[in-house]
């Protein structure tokens, strides 16, 4: 069913009746949540409870830290991943983000971002979401982000692929398209070609390229760059369908059909979860067979990939630390990126 090829938003703090109508009615892989669902630690292991009733198989929420700290009002604000890789902190802040969303009750945390820092561009846009403007400091600091991650059961997903360190606009509001640089595209490639099979899970970004496409609706870079250049044989997820980059490439349902075409695995629906079963309905008519079992099997194995983390991060520290010990590691934390 078509349905399993998506991660959905939901409103508020609380399932709705109608949001759990469409998730009961169509279960989605995932779910993904975002600042306005949580609010403190039990709310959030409710509602997650709630989710996983509804049939939906994972829980992810993108906590980078920094300007992207998904987590700050439900345990305590936790440093850039940019201040962690610059304080040699890269794998505590991954280690802390796994153990706080092993806590909650998530499964996959969208991070590392392993986009570059480019001056005038990613620097800009992206700010401290961004560990550095050499691909092999950004390769290190994301290794050791996943690793903390992975040591606690949760998995990760390298982003922005292939790279959104060169766009001087912000693919929420705007398509940015890069002219062709093979030298500059190999630097942004390579975070993403050195831990990728580690990862397992890339999200592919809406940057445009020669084609005209965003990588998100594009064969060539979702599909013969992705998998038959650089080889990478697990899930892609695509970046939220909803953002201004695509809105001159057709309607919500049309974009995710497309999406899905073009080789992204799991489709994120990030707010509009009333249009999600239309979506639903267009890559169920508009995708061929073939194509959607080979996504849906690549999601079951990154599912196969989370079961083998939880195994293992339950025989190391079969003891999760308790909130309040999360909330004075995070100060910790802080405490002595600023004092570095």
């Amino acid at each position: 069913m078509s349905a399993g090829l998506f991660g959905v938003g939901v409103a508020g703090p609380r399932l709705s009746d109608s949001e759990r109508a469409i998730l009961r009615a169509h279960p989605p892989y995932g779910v993904i949540l975002f600042r306005r669902n949580l609010q403190d630690v039990e709310q959030t292991r409710a509602l997650i409870g709630e989710i996983r009733e509804t049939g939906a198989r994972f829980l992810l929420v993108d906590q980078e830290g920094g300007p992207v700290d998904r987590l700050s009002g439900v345990l305590a604000p936790a440093p850039s991943f940019q201040a962690a890789a610059r304080g040699g902190a890269a794998g505590w802040l991954g280690d802390l983000a796994g153990a706080s969303l092993a806590l909650l009750g998530f499964d996959v945390d969208l991070a590392p971002v392993v986009d570059r820092c480019a001056e005038g561009a990613g620097a800009l846009v992206l700010g401290e979401r961004c560990a550095s403007a050499n691909p092999h400091e950004v390769l290190q600091a994301a290794e050791d982000f996943l690793d903390g991650l992975h040591a606690r059961g949760i998995g990760g997903c390298l982003k922005h692929f292939p790279g959104l360190g060169r766009a001087r606009v912000d693919t929420h509001q705007a398509f940015p398209v890069l002219a062709p640089d093979l030298h500059e595209e190999a630097l942004d490639l390579a975070p993403f070609d050195g831990l990728m099979h580690k990862a397992r899970a890339v999200m592919i970004s809406h940057l445009g390229g020669p084609e005209g496409l965003p990588a998100t609706l594009s064969p060539e870079r979702a599909t013969r760059l992705l998998r038959d250049r650089l080889g990478f044989d697990g899930a892609a997820f695509s970046d939220d369908l909803e953002m201004g980059a695509l809105d001159a490439f057709g309607d919500l349902p049309q974009r995710a059909a497309a999406s899905s075409r073009a080789g992204c695995d799991l489709l994120l629906v990030c707010r509009q979860i009333e249009r999600y079963p239309e979506c639903v309905a267009a890559v169920e008519a508009g995708v061929p067979p073939e194509r959607h079992a080979e996504a849906a099997d690549r999601l079951e194995q990154y599912a196969a990939h989370l079961d083998a983390l939880r195994r293992a991060a339950r025989s190391a520290q079969p003891e999760s630390p308790t909130p309040e010990r999360l909330i004075a590691e995070l100060g910790e934390l802080r405490g002595s990126l600023a004092g570095a």
